[in-house]
């Protein structure tokens, strides 16, 4: 062994080499797509900070009438939002892909840390090593590593948070106490249910590891009787803002309801569907640790007791004590993991022959269980439950049994591991398309096993304390470091390219659609998306530029300008209508016809079943009166136009003020057109007044109709003057003539002005 380097400095270069090669684990695994309306929920947020627009999340207005999602804790969403940003500027990155490897991060951050604090508890390299990999590959740590839920962020904030109380027992240093502190406070941030830790880091700070009782002075007790009201008050005041009503006091006191927490305990802790002792089976192996882990590490030992005590406390009178809907594994006992996998150290140093199998039995069974978790899309399997869950013992959320032993063979830990097949693989570089095909990407394929081979060759030769890796063991750590920066931005080039499908929705379609409305990214825009299906919301993450995504749903009545009120910047206005998934008693056209009436429609494309509609938005224009008419008794009262001259890739907002001097037994067909000296008219899109909103056989005589259309100006348009004219089509097709001697005509269209196209 060389001791040329400080021990202090071995562990940090360990640690860092050993968060990479967890790191090198999930981005091989990395999938890319949220499968969890919260997912989204917490992306959306990120979205709308990254880009400027507050703290809102209008992508999410369609769950209001589908899974009503409250307003979730902003830490997680600021944190990732630089992510977001530098996925904006990265023309071959997916917005969710570079968004979702946040927790990537953030889950080999805690293995890093994780590898930090079993040091510092005594034990040796190699166990706290193992031990590191264990959590980080043996646990749910690693399929959550490839969600956007908040635990993995949680479970870093508790695990540096029980760090710190641990050095500020042992050196009672004043920012060590602090760091503890701020760690617990910013929790809430993240989770507000994280408030049941803060007593317990509180008595953690006050132990006195020495003399074995609390340190409580009198200024002591006042000090934390202060900060106590503080955190309360902030406590109930997040929880207000959080779930829209005040924090029962009760709830959680003299009515606190003791059966229905211990079910909830029971059931997050061992049942087969929720408990994680099925989805973690590597925590049974490390549980013959756990007496002599209260014998020779008694702070940590207790600390972690009284943080699992205070989440099932929390959690005990939640409806939904499970951590979500049919989610893969107990999810709200992430945060946890690292603190719950320190008694497997005390284990694995056992000399026992019996103790150890009895540890590498449970750690295969837990590999090959997150193995499964880490690689495949869990609604595949998960989803095919429901129906069987039906008509058992109904206990919890939606009438699913979630605690009913009668599930055991339906637990979707087992269902998951027995039914796992290349079916149901879900891989960044190697998945399955909704209609069955393989696609997979070798180069990154290829390229993310090679660096996490040379990642995982640095942490042995670490381990092994081979001479060459001891003597450079700063650069070891250095180019462990970068393989991981390599391989996220492998992920990140590729990615757009990668995204998944789903039925209705290839993944060239999503491509097709969001680089038509993405052309201008210069200029900022907004996007409201009609849709009843919420697993389209990967073609989303393909936009670039500055925008705004709405959702709503086909069933609510939308008016352009309440989009507008949301995105008040925006130049161009995009609809997307998901015609595909339109429920059978939703009007396609409900959203469109809308918009027509204050917006100037510019064109309209299909993408396979989606539809199209790109909009100008509202603009104040002064009418000018023409009073011109055509021999069907059609009339054109006034004109107004944004612009006399005008470049390649603008627009001109046209506004007509219509009217009929006879009622009309025909729906007739309205065109506005430029036309220039030679060539080809540039023209708004046809169609009847307000685009069928208001047909001339239902015009009264008299009654004044305003229609809005706007013409896009061509990169290619030759550069001159051209002269604005409208006209009308008859059922069969054909021009209605204008009435002759009241102004210039041209090809059967009233002329009603000129625009000067300039150079590009």
């Amino acid at each position: 062994m060389s001791h040329s380097v400080p021990t202090r400095a071995r562990d940090r270069h360990m640690a860092v080499a050993l968060g990479a090669l967890l790191a090198m684990v999930y981005l091989l695994s990395f999938s890319g797509q949220f499968r969890s309306i919260d997912e989204y929920a917490m992306y959306a947020r990120a979205e709308t900070l990254a880009q400027g627009y507050g703290t809102g999340t209008p992508q999410l207005a369609f769950s209001s009438l589908h899974h009503p999602v409250g307003a979730l804790e902003p830490g997680q969403s600021v944190l990732a939002a630089p992510l977001y940003l530098l996925a904006r500027q990265w023309p071959a990155a997916s917005n969710i892909t570079a968004v979702m490897l946040f927790n990537v991060f953030v889950t080999a951050l805690t293995g890093a840390l994780l590898y930090g604090l079993i040091r510092g508890l005594g034990f040796g390299q190699v166990v706290a090593a193992l031990t590191t990999l264990a959590w980080g590959i043996g646990t749910t740590a690693w399929p959550y590593a490839r969600s956007f839920f908040r635990e993995p962020l949680l479970a870093l904030f508790w695990l540096g948070a029980a760090c710190a109380c641990l050095r500020w027992q042992r050196t009672r240093r004043v920012p060590w106490g602090l760091a503890c502190l701020a760690l617990a406070a910013g929790s809430l941030a993240v989770k507000i249910s994280a408030a049941g830790a803060l007593p317990v880091f509180a008595l953690a700070l006050l132990w006195d590891a020495r003399r074995k009782r609390l340190a409580l002075t009198w200024r002591r007790a006042l000090l934390l009787g202060a900060v106590a009201l503080i955190a309360g008050a902030a406590v109930a005041a997040l929880y207000a803002l959080r779930y829209d009503k005040p924090l029962s006091l009760a709830e959680y006191t003299w009515g606190y309801p003791w059966g229905q927490a211990l079910a909830a305990a029971y059931g997050l802790l061992i049942s087969p569907v929720k408990g994680i002792a099925f989805f973690s089976p590597i925590l049974i192996g490390g549980a013959i640790g756990w007496p002599g882990f209260f014998r020779r590490q008694g702070p940590a030992a207790w600390l972690t007791l009284g943080l699992v005590l205070s989440l099932l406390y929390i959690y005990g009178p939640a409806p939904q004590w499970h951590g979500g809907h049919v989610v893969w594994g107990p999810r709200f006992v992430v945060p946890l993991l690292p603190l719950l996998i320190l008694p497997y150290a005390t284990a694995l140093a056992n000399p026992r022959l019996v103790a150890r199998l009895w540890v590498a039995g449970w750690s295969v069974v837990g590999l090959v269980i997150q193995f499964v978790a880490g690689t495949a899309s869990w609604s595949d399997a998960i989803w095919q439950l429901v129906p069987a869950y039906q008509g058992e013992w109904l206990v919890g959320l939606d009438g699913i049994p979630w605690q009913s032993w009668r599930l055991l063979p339906r637990s979707p830990a087992l269902v998951q591991l027995t039914g796992w097949g290349v079916r149901q693989l879900d891989l960044s570089w190697l998945r399955t398309l909704s209609d069955g095909t393989l696609a997979y990407d070798l180069p990154l394929g290829v390229g993310l096993v090679a660096l996490a081979l040379v990642v995982a060759g640095a942490v042995w030769l670490l381990l092994a304390r081979r001479s060459g890796a001891l003597r450079h063991q700063r650069l070891v750590a250095l180019a462990c470091a970068l393989a991981v920066l390599a391989g996220s931005g492998g992920l990140l080039t590729r990615s757009a390219r990668n995204t998944q499908d789903h039925g209705g929705l290839t993944r060239a379609e999503a491509q097709q659609m969001a680089s038509l409305i993405s052309q201008a990214q210069d200029a900022p825009y907004t996007v409201a998306l009609i849709s009843n299906d919420f697993f389209i919301h990967f073609m989303p993450g393909l936009l670039k530029g500055r925008f705004l995504l709405q959702w709503h749903s086909p069933h609510e009545p939308l008016l352009l300008s309440e989009v507008m009120a949301r995105a008040p910047r925006a130049e161009r206005v995009w609809l997307v209508v998901d015609r595909v998934h339109l429920p059978v008693d939703a009007t396609p056209y409900l959203a469109r016809d809308a918009f027509v009436r204050e917006g100037y429609l510019m064109g309209s494309q299909w993408v396979g079943g989606y539809e199209l509609f790109a909009f100008l938005p509202p603009a104040p224009l002064e009418r000018q009166p023409v009073a011109r008419s055509w021999e069907n008794g059609l009339v054109v009262r006034a004109l107004a136009a944004d612009a006399q001259e005008l470049r390649p890739g603008e627009a001109l907002r046209v506004e007509l003020e219509l009217a009929a001097a006879h009622p009309l037994a025909e729906d007739y067909v309205l065109f506005v057109h430029l036309l220039p000296a030679e060539g080809p008219a540039l023209a708004a899109p046809d169609g009847q007044p307000q685009y069928g909103g208001a047909p001339t056989s239902a015009w009264q005589p008299g009654q004044a109709v305003v229609d809005r259309r706007a013409i896009l100006i061509p990169q290619d348009a030759a550069p001159g003057v051209y002269e604005l004219g409208c006209g009308w089509l008859d059922a069969q097709g054909a021009r209605v003539a204008p009435v002759e001697g009241q102004g210039p005509t041209r090809d059967g269209m009233i002329v009603l002005g000129t625009v000067v196209i300039s150079e590009p």
